[in-house]
């Protein structure tokens, strides 16, 4: 909580500007603190909740404004959690993660609000070997890597091409350096987070059904509707359906009102 609390008001004075009003968004994240502080100390449940989900709104709203950063979305995060709004919880919490995949507040949030899923709801892994090995991609646009790959590619058939024209092995054995560098690069665009986020979705609805086909008529994909806060990635879109697949590899489909894609689009 402290924490929280303490992240906010840190945002509050990077933001706050010569005027306070409505539209200020330094005054809508003080309001929203404000919000929040109360909901902690309010007996009543529904008072509480709906204080929770007002503080909610107003860090929400701030980032609408085009005030993005890891700090607001966690903080809209945690509100969204005290409401008991596990998906919208998930959701800020993943865009939090877009901006910063290594923000520590985000990253643990995320994993105390999938603990509360249920046990059958399939949850995702942490990053894989190629991410892992690949940590620098996070840092370099992707224009950066596509220019770097070009010139990779282009050093290693310039040292290939030499080796042959004057049969020197030394130079083709060169090569392979040059070569390595270029299919890193080119696998770091093919990992492009923000490529990834794009397809990536949040189920946002308290519950939806999930489908076999794009049909409200057909037959449930699961025995239980999918809970708020269930990652997954989006494969096909047939307004008003979508075609998803979860974290264990299932498909399904599900109406697309009922998920919010993590990039906002």
């Amino acid at each position: 909580m402290r924490r929280t609390l303490a992240a906010a008001l840190v945002l509050v004075g990077l933001l706050a500007g010569p005027a306070a009003g409505e539209g200020d968004p330094a005054a809508r994240v003080q309001e929203a603190v404000d919000r929040y502080t109360e909901a902690l100390h309010t007996e009543d449940r529904d008072a509480r909740l709906a204080g929770f989900h007002r503080a909610e709104q107003l860090f929400a709203g701030v980032a609408a404004a085009g005030i993005r950063n890891p700090e607001l979305y966690t903080d809209q995060g945690n509100a969204a959690l005290q409401a008991e709004r596990l998906g919208s919880a998930v959701l800020a919490y993943r865009r939090a993660l877009r901006l910063d995949p290594d923000h520590p507040r985000a990253l643990q949030n995320l994993q105390h609000a999938r603990s509360l899923l249920p046990e059958w709801v399939p949850k995702p892994e942490h990053a894989g070997l190629l991410d892992t090995f690949f940590f620098w991609h996070r840092t370099l646009s992707t224009h950066a890597r596509q220019t770097g790959a070009a010139l990779a590619f282009a050093a290693a058939a310039l040292l290939v091409a030499a080796g042959v024209r004057f049969d020197q092995s030394t130079l083709r054995n060169a090569a392979i350096l040059p070569a390595l560098v270029w299919a890193a690069l080119l696998a770091s665009v093919w990992m492009d987070p923000a490529a990834e986020a794009r397809e990536e979705a949040v189920v946002v609805a308290p519950e939806t059904v999930a489908r076999a086909a794009d049909s409200p008529i057909a037959p449930s994909a699961f025995p239980e509707p999918l809970p708020g806060g269930v990652e997954l990635r989006i494969l096909e879109t047939r307004s008003p359906w979508l075609r998803v697949r979860l974290a264990n590899g299932r498909d399904a489909w599900v109406a697309e009102s009922s998920v919010a894609r993590v990039d906002g689009s």
